[in-house]
């Protein structure tokens, strides 16, 4: 890991997943005071630096377009192959579909970047 990796003090969720908090954005941690503190890698102040930086941020954009592209243009020689066994009728919907897909993924690594980028800064209570 990062040697300027911190660390913080918060509740761990009973599941590994504050599912209450899912809707408010609070994922990995609880606001129930009754639950012990644990300390953990502070990865959100890792990132907001990181993605802070307009120029990571359009070279991160830059690889994601990039790979996005090779999942586009991969799709499309791989669906018609014989291996797959899918129908020749169905190639084109198949096609399609996989292009959703891949758009999907590529827009979900990339809505990362860009909300961090131009959401305010949340303070994290670091501790040794």
């Amino acid at each position: 890991f990062s040697t300027q990796m911190t660390y913080t003090m918060p509740p761990p969720p009973t599941y590994f997943v504050a599912f209450p908090g899912v809707l408010e954005g609070r994922v990995f941690y609880e606001i129930d005071e009754s639950i012990p503190l644990t300390r953990v890698r502070d990865l959100y102040t890792r990132e907001v630096e990181l993605f802070k930086d307009f120029g990571t941020v359009v070279l991160y954009t830059a690889c994601i377009v990039v790979f996005w592209a090779h999942m586009l243009i991969g799709w499309k020689k791989l669906t018609p192959a014989d291996a797959l066994q899918i129908p020749k009728d169905h190639v084109k919907t198949v096609t399609y579909m996989g292009w959703i897909a891949a758009s999907a993924i590529a827009s979900m690594y990339l809505s990362v970047v860009w909300f961090t980028y131009f959401a305010p800064v949340q303070y994290v209570e670091h501790v040794a």
